[in-house]
């Protein structure tokens, strides 16, 4: 093993989710969806940021792509924006995340062929398992370790749920987490002159969700940031630095305090939940117990929601028109939703209102919002603890217009319940 750097800059960014598709429009010149290309700009955005700033070296901390088995164009897209990294001589250690494991064992994960590519001399290190690595810098070497994202299935026993609530369940893998980490810790301290930095890929307790909320999923473990830093009774810590990803919205979850325990946040926005959020991933310069951080934001689409209320108005196309004209529409993803009387709705004109909203980049949704029971239909019987497939099917039986479609309907609706339980079972 080299020396041991003394400093190092680096680079930290997630959740790239390459193949996000929605909210885009084919591009006819390239014949790829604008999202596909909005994603790939503002990661070579944030590389060129990075280079330009010389960092040593880049952290990723998981889901590189939108979908666990990506095609080869977005393959193609985030394995040359890495090599931009590699070729600058900038090592890179990418974490493999929720969306990068595979639905079944013994299938590669989206991030495996990165490390059949030549290994750590290709520049690039994979962590796929609670492991740690030492990564040869400029500067030195540097012992970066890994928290991947732990699915559930994989982790737990039958035996070891039987009998146990959703939280428990939760609150059992959470301890799993803890006990990796700790472990980790162990063996980063046979090697104290080192820089030890820590990658993550799961929920911090309190971490904050992109619709500016607490994460509220009860399937989701969240582990408790005391369990991260493992900060002795003296204050100090393992870890230099803890670089996670998974939650998207950019976030410091140790108050400031050493070692700081960052959420860089997804590059672009995913979806409207997103949409006053600055995207963009971290720059920090760190040395044994002391670290400097900035959040460096990257131009990204804007996504507009308009929110227009007519109230009453003899002329509520005109209200409308004049709160449209208070956005930036131009090349955004827009939303509109707008207010009007009951009595008045018929005089909405929404062929002029979308030739307004022709210069934005895709509108999304233009649509009356409903005064408070104004078309609500009640089904009796209903409750909360009704599974989706029983209340639907409820729902259907008071709709007579519906009965004829009735058993096409939910056996389409079948496919999507089995959907999301598997999905659920994978963790």
């Amino acid at each position: 093993m080299s020396s041991p750097a003394q400093s190092v800059r680096i680079m930290h960014f997630a959740d790239v989710h390459l193949g996000v598709e929605t909210l885009g429009k084919l591009n006819p010149e390239t014949g790829l969806n604008t999202r596909l290309e909005d994603f790939t700009a503002t990661l070579n955005q944030a590389i060129d940021r990075a280079l330009d700033a010389s960092v040593d070296l880049a952290l990723f901390a998981g889901d590189a792509y939108k979908a666990r088995d990506p095609n080869q164009t977005h393959q193609r897209s985030f394995a040359a924006a890495l090599k931009r990294l590699t070729d600058a001589g900038v090592p890179v250690v990418m974490l493999i995340g929720n969306h990068d494991i595979p639905n079944s064992r013994g299938r590669a994960h989206a991030l495996e062929i990165y490390g059949l590519l030549g290994g750590p001399s290709s520049g690039v290190e994979i962590i796929a398992k609670p492991d740690k690595v030492a990564v040869e810098t400029r500067k030195g070497m540097v012992i970066v370790a890994g928290m991947p994202y732990l699915v559930r299935s994989r982790v737990v026993s039958q035996d070891e749920t039987k009998g146990k609530t959703v939280e428990e369940v939760a609150h059992l893998i959470r301890d799993k987490y803890a006990a990796y980490i700790a472990d980790l810790a162990r063996q980063v301290a046979e090697i104290p002159d080192h820089i030890a930095l820590l990658m993550g890929h799961f929920t911090v307790a309190e971490a904050r969700v992109g619709w500016q909320n607490f994460l509220l999923n009860a399937n989701e473990p969240q582990v408790p940031v005391e369990a991260i830093t493992l900060c002795s009774p003296g204050g100090v810590s393992p870890w230099d630095y803890v670089g996670m990803g998974h939650v998207h919205k950019h976030q410091e979850m140790n108050r400031g305090n050493e070692p700081p325990v960052i959420y860089p946040g997804s590059i672009d926005r995913i979806d409207f939940n997103e949409r006053g959020e600055e995207k963009g991933f971290i720059v920090a310069d760190i040395k044994k117990g002391q670290t400097k951080w900035k959040h460096v934001a990257l131009q990204t689409r804007r996504f507009v929601q308009v929110d227009a209320d007519a109230g009453d108005s003899d002329d509520p196309t005109a209200a409308i028109l004049a709160e449209l004209d208070r956005y930036p529409l131009l090349d955004s993803v827009v939303k509109v939703n707008y207010k009007v009387a009951s009595d008045k709705a018929m005089l909405v004109r929404t062929d002029e209102i979308r030739k307004r909203l022709s210069g934005a980049h895709v509108v999304v949704s233009l649509q009356r919002e409903m005064p408070q029971g104004e078309g609500v239909i009640r089904v009796d019987g209903m409750t909360e603890t009704m599974t989706p497939e029983v209340a639907l099917s409820k729902y259907m039986d008071a709709q007579p217009r519906l009965l004829t479609r009735r058993d096409d309907l939910m056996a389409a609706a079948r496919v999507l319940f089995d959907q999301l339980a598997h999905e659920e079972s994978l963790g």
